[in-house]
């Protein structure tokens, strides 16, 4: 054998282990890629059941206060809602500035 045959042989296996090692990096960046794209989603999940559950609750609340206006509205009388006029602190008084 010459040392060519010998180097080839010691070669080959390095170059194979290589290869595996190569493809495992470029995998490892794809299942990187995956679970971070899994991640994202959901918490785009979870933010959009927020904002979902958000508006069904202030929908009710709107409904719950129209419908208690429209309650007090009908039961109450014309002369209850007149109300006195209110007066202003210092317009139409008279002050003493001679002090």
């Amino acid at each position: 054998m010459s040392w060519k045959s010998v180097e080839m042989q010691v070669a080959l296996p390095r170059v194979q282990d290589a290869g595996k090692l190569q493809d495992q990096m470029q995998q490892q960046g794809r299942i990187g890629q995956n679970q971070l794209q899994q991640t994202l989603l959901q918490e785009e999940m979870h933010k959009r059941s927020k904002v979902m559950k958000q508006q069904e609750t202030s929908h009710l609340k709107n409904n719950k206060q129209t419908s208690e206006n429209r309650q007090l509205q009908a039961s109450s009388d014309p002369s209850d809602v007149q109300n006195p006029p209110v007066r202003h602190p210092y317009l139409g008084n008279k002050f003493d500035i001679n002090g």
